[in-house]
């Protein structure tokens, strides 16, 4: 089995809030990466709880990014996608799965030992004009 260190890795949020755009350049990946206003609410749920991995609700699916992604992808064995090349690019990490697969992954997820936040939305996108509304029950 290859062993792959992600240490060096810089985290999604080491990122300056305040930047709207951030350029990573590197030996072979220059692009441009734009804030969204979903990465935004992402941010400050997973500012609010560091520790734990971040089920992110994106329609019909939970979205995990950066960190959590490689993380779930490992435990789920679920697919692990990026964006910005390959390893040595700094890529940013996706994975997902359909939010009615909840029941079987949450428990896999804890069973590893992993502490879990579900941010649900909490109105549906196709009605509302703006950005669709989170949080994280209590």
């Amino acid at each position: 089995m290859k062993t792959i260190n992600y240490s060096n890795q810089p985290s999604l949020f080491d990122w300056a809030d305040s930047l709207s755009e951030i350029k990573l350049e590197t030996s072979t990946c220059t692009k441009r990466i734009t804030k969204t206003p979903l990465m935004r609410q992402y941010h400050e749920m997973k500012r609010k709880h560091p520790d734990t991995i971040l089920l992110f609700r994106v329609g019909d699916f939970y979205e995990l990014f950066s960190e959590d992604a490689r993380v779930a992808s490992e435990i789920l064995k679920i697919t692990l996608t990026r964006r910005c090349g390959s390893p040595k690019d700094n890529p940013i990490y996706l994975a997902g799965f359909p939010h009615y697969a909840l029941d079987s992954y949450l428990p896999k997820l804890v069973r590893f030992g992993k502490r879990v936040a579900i941010c649900e939305q909490l109105e549906d996108p196709k009605i509302t004009n703006n950005q669709v509304k989170r949080s994280i029950p209590a």
